[in-house]
């Protein structure tokens, strides 16, 4: 029978072992998912060079930039003026914010554009492409990769270069050097200035439609006709305080209808949390803003990455709720083992005359031990006696005198009597101290 009830408490001890190797692995299993899906997570941030040009115009810079984007329905487009106006007052807001200008360079930068339909005509025919006009520093925020000549600039002293996508030069050239070879665009000759490769992530290549693409400057789209809406604007400058930079851009140029986006904030963690929580009103569109593509590959990503947090917040509720439950065993046992210290700390300070008996007794041994061999009196010995409470034969013991007792002393003994007596009467004041004190 006794051997039953131990193999069963075996059994017992072993099944727990096993569920708690099993929980161990399961946590490790999803932390090191979690982990991993946190590491993509920042990955994502990283992703998009068109939300990064707060960090590519800080460079070293000790300062704190942020990038601003502007997007306009259609029916409330902005004009070159009034982008060339708003220019001019960045600076007195910077003044007015505490920032002198600086002797070479700006503390911030620009870009504007738009897009149309057009027919592209080259060497191999002719092809339709989503021809989008620029001014301002415009491959600051949008850095893509040169495959061969240069990019094009508002500065540029001739407004008839264009730069074409990887895509639409195969199909007119079936080549990417074509710098300085020419295009038309509804009859109008433009120069090559250099072939470019549009962005190859997940998030870019899913937000654009596939048509081939042509850049131009805005001045070359509008010339000589009526002037086409700047449907988007954007902004690199210095953010002396928090939210400083989106406070200029909402009161100078955003109007009533332009919806304001920062980027450089975009992907932090509360940003996210919000989206997650107003994700169905960010679904609902009602000014009929027709974003860029870098701007829905930017809310393909954040939509992406919020789902990401999603799953990992799930993931970590398992862990979560065994950290919970063993913190409450860890405090359990933390709690038993400062009472336990409390009790016998207690016990300690209770038994301390003990101890002080104690102490007397080791000091009695030393002085026996002290004495010439075989010359130790029987009255130390007795002393020892007393010291382990038995009070009645001391006090019979303390009114006589070592010549009362010293009976059989040998003519040695004789000889130490003198001292032997000194200590006794030196040990028998302080029990009779002791004594008093007790």
């Amino acid at each position: 029978m006794l051997g039953r009830m131990k193999n069963t408490e075996r059994q017992g001890r072993s099944l727990k072992d096993k569920k708690t190797i099993i929980v161990w692995v399961v946590n490790a299993l999803l932390l090191i998912i979690a982990v991993a899906l946190a590491v993509s997570a920042m990955s994502i941030s990283r992703t998009l060079l068109s939300q990064q040009a707060a960090d590519f115009w800080k460079g070293e810079s000790y300062e704190r930039f942020a990038q601003i984007s502007v997007f306009y329905p259609p029916d409330a487009t902005k004009t070159q003026t009034e982008i060339m106006a708003f220019r001019d007052s960045i600076d007195k807001k910077l003044l007015d914010a505490g920032v002198e200008p600086k002797e070479q360079g700006k503390n911030w930068a620009d870009a504007y554009c738009t897009q149309t339909k057009v027919q592209v005509e080259g060497e191999r025919g002719a092809s339709d492409a989503t021809a989008i006009a620029v001014g301002g520093d415009f491959y600051l925020f949008h850095p893509y990769y040169l495959l061969s000549g240069s990019f094009i600039s508002e500065d540029d002293l001739m407004q008839d270069r264009v730069v074409l996508d990887y895509e639409l030069s195969w199909k007119l050239f079936g080549s990417t050097e074509l710098e300085g070879m020419s295009v038309k665009i509804d009859g109008k000759d433009y120069y090559i200035a250099g072939v470019v490769k549009r962005e190859e992530d997940s998030f870019s290549s899913r937000a654009y439609s596939g048509e081939p693409a042509i850049f131009m400057p805005y001045s070359a789209l509008t010339e000589g006709e009526e002037e086409t809406g700047i449907s988007a604007y954007e902004l690199v400058m210095l953010d002396p305080i928090s939210n400083y930079a989106k406070t200029v851009v909402k009161e100078g140029i955003a109007g009533e209808k332009g919806m304001v986006v920062e980027n450089s904030a975009r992907y932090g963690f509360l940003k996210i949390f919000d989206l997650i929580i107003n994700f169905g009103e960010r679904s609902i569109e009602t000014d009929g803003i027709i974003y860029p593509y870098w701007e829905n590959a930017a809310r393909l990503s954040e939509a992406y990455l919020g789902g990401l947090y999603v799953i990992i917040a799930l993931i970590l509720v398992f862990p979560l709720v065994c950290l919970s439950i063993l913190l409450i065993k860890l405090i359990r046992f933390i709690s038993k083992k400062i009472k336990f210290a409390a009790f016998k700390t207690w016990d300690v300070w209770d038994d301390r005359y003990a101890r002080r008996d104690a102490r007397k007794e080791r000091k009695a041994l030393k002085m026996e031990q002290d004495l010439p061999e075989g010359k130790a009196s029987r009255f130390i010995k007795r002393r020892l006696k007393m010291q382990s409470g038995q009070k009645k034969e001391w006090d019979a013991l303390s009114g006589k005198s070592i010549s009362d007792f010293d009976v059989s002393l040998t003519s040695e003994e004789k000889e130490l009597s003198f001292d032997i007596e000194s200590i006794v009467k030196q040990v028998m004041e302080e029990g009779s101290s002791d004594s008093d004190f007790s």
